[in-house]
């Protein structure tokens, strides 16, 4: 459906439609999408991070997939996920599946916020998926990026 051109990104021809778009099964799945935006209300993302992961029962990541968007001229799947198989959710995994998706992060001047910062933050919004799809409590932490108090 896309392609690497920030012009002339659809590969859909006038004549066509999008009629179906089938899912996974979520059996076992937890997954997480947070958005930073430039501002408060209905905004486009400056980044995006979603998180899936599916556990065993005593908490180990069987599968995990983690993808950016609005820092690429398209949306794309990292390897950060692929750190996180076989180990739990820990702080210290977590940290580093972020480092590994921000080095992946290849922010475009599209914004005026600064490349080099988006790239950054990328890893911590990595850590706040993660964490929720682990059980934390994130409410006060999306509140707080809700009224851009980072």
């Amino acid at each position: 459906l896309y392609k690497n051109d920030g012009i002339d990104y659809l590969t859909r021809r006038p004549d066509e439609i999008l009629t179906e778009v089938k899912l996974p099964a979520p059996e076992g799945w937890r997954s997480s999408y947070w958005k930073l935006r430039r501002r408060g209300a209905f905004d486009f993302p400056v980044l995006g991070v979603a998180a899936a992961v599916r556990t065993a029962r005593d908490g180990t990541v069987e599968d995990a997939r983690i993808a950016l968007g609005a820092v690429s001229s398209r949306p794309f799947l990292t390897k950060g996920g692929e750190l996180l198989i076989g180990k739990k959710l820990s702080d210290d995994a977590i940290a580093e599946a972020g480092a590994k998706v921000a080095s992946a992060a290849k922010p475009m001047d599209n914004t005026d916020l600064d490349l080099y910062w988006r790239k950054a933050v990328a890893a911590e919004f990595v850590g706040y998926a993660l964490r929720e799809i682990r059980g934390d409590d994130m409410s006060a932490t999306r509140v707080r990026i809700a009224r851009h108090a980072l």
